[in-house]
């Protein structure tokens, strides 16, 4: 019997296409301490003026600047965004670790054929949070993804490679001397 459609204020909805992992699926889990700094936070827009600088240069050469070689000179600046210093950093620090733990991973699961990167596979994050200050959970959420990217574990993090994906964040702020970031991915073999 084929489902039905759902209408819900007025808009047909067809059934959700949902990925089913049986029996056969393996499920791997990565910790990870500290605090997750969002990519997108802290960036900087830098002006780049070397191009106009050396143009003028040349130019101041020949003769004394007009308004118009003023001009053309500030219309070949451009501007560059300056990436995120926390947001590297915590790369830097978090790399290693996972792929150590992904090692440990392919040693424990080698028996299985595990290989990385993962093609597809479902994701649920957990966020312990030292302390009560709030927390926009997406931009960490989207930190976690590029990292398992960056490292290898996974494929890709579009919706095709990393669904579905689910999060959870409490704050702990009596009970821990730092954040722990839970990283659970569930996948067939």
């Amino acid at each position: 019997m084929a489902k039905r459609f759902l209408t819900v204020h007025g808009i047909p909805i067809p059934p959700f296409k949902e990925q089913k992992y049986g029996s056969t699926s393996t499920t791997i889990r990565f910790v990870l301490t500290g605090k997750i700094p969002a990519k997108k936070n802290n960036q900087m827009s830098v002006t780049v003026r070397k191009v106009a600088r050396d143009w003028a240069k040349k130019q101041s050469t020949k003769r004394q600047a007009t308004w118009s070689d003023v001009h053309k000179a500030i219309s070949m600046c451009s501007s560059k965004m300056r990436g995120n210093v926390k947001y590297n950093d915590f790369l830097k620090q978090s790399k290693p670790i996972i792929l150590e733990q992904m090692q440990v991973w392919s040693k424990r699961l080698e028996h299985r054929g595990i290989v990385f990167p993962i093609s597809k596979a479902t994701m649920s994050l957990k966020f312990y949070f030292k302390d009560k200050y709030v927390r926009d959970c997406v931009n960490a959420q989207q930190t976690i993804q590029d990292l398992l990217v960056d490292c290898g574990v996974i494929v890709d993090d579009n919706y095709n490679a990393l669904n579905p994906i689910t999060a959870q964040a409490a704050c702990y702020p009596d009970e821990l001397i730092y954040s722990i970031t839970s990283i659970v991915l569930t996948f067939n073999m």
